[in-house]
């Protein structure tokens, strides 16, 4: 556990471990989250923003590194971001899928040439600036897919980001390119389940200027 997290606090990217976050996944994951709210940042605060930031993926063939680009248009409206959190604890992940599908496009993650749609976009304030958290509404890649012995890729439909930066925009995350989602526990926080054996990890995150 993390000892500068804090109880609320979205903890993202553990493998088939029930993760806490604010109000959604969504507060979570989408920080994803169902559980207790917490205090927010103004809606669409720091919006429109772009962050670029050095994607570290291991896998069996080797160490890749990528740089993405995540595009923040707006952060999630209440409505759409509840709808999507209550389909989640009520209807599992089938019902999760066509609610954040149906939620409107937010803004782009970048790869190369491709672009990924983002449904869910969230922002929290924490003592030492924001962490920020955006999931798209199809997987990015699957690390270690092309293996012959790759698990199969059915039910990883989405894709997540987690970054927390400072006040100028700067700071760190993590990337489960390609990932499933459940309700934890009794309904309390979610489950992340990461096609790829450990989360990517994002450094020198840093926020563009305008």
């Amino acid at each position: 556990m993390d000892p500068n997290a804090t109880e609320g606090s979205v903890v993202l990217f553990s493998k088939e471990v029930p993760v806490r976050v604010p109000s959604v996944v969504l507060t979570g994951l989408m920080a994803l989250a169902i559980s207790p709210l917490v205090a927010q940042t103004p809606r669409n605060a720091g919006a429109p923003e772009i962050f670029s930031a050095n994607a570290q993926v291991a896998s069996g063939a080797g160490a890749i590194a990528a740089t993405i680009q995540i595009q923040i248009q707006r952060y999630s409206p209440d409505f759409d971001r509840t709808s999507v959190e209550s389909a989640l604890k009520g209807g599992g992940y089938p019902a999760f899928l066509s609610a954040l599908r149906r939620a409107p496009e937010v803004g782009t993650v970048g790869i190369g040439d491709q672009k990924f749609a983002i449904r869910y976009a969230r922002e929290e304030k924490t003592a030492k600036g924001r962490t920020i958290t955006v999931v798209t509404d199809k997987p990015m890649f699957f690390v270690g897919g092309g293996r012959t012995d790759a698990k199969p890729r059915a039910g990883y439909e989405v894709g997540a980001i987690q970054m927390m930066v400072d006040d100028v925009g700067l700071g760190s995350g993590t990337m489960a390119a390609a990932a499933r989602i459940k309700p934890g526990p009794e309904g309390v926080g979610v489950q992340v389940d990461d096609y790829a054996d450990a989360p990517i990890k994002l450094t020198t995150v840093s926020r563009k200027l305008q």
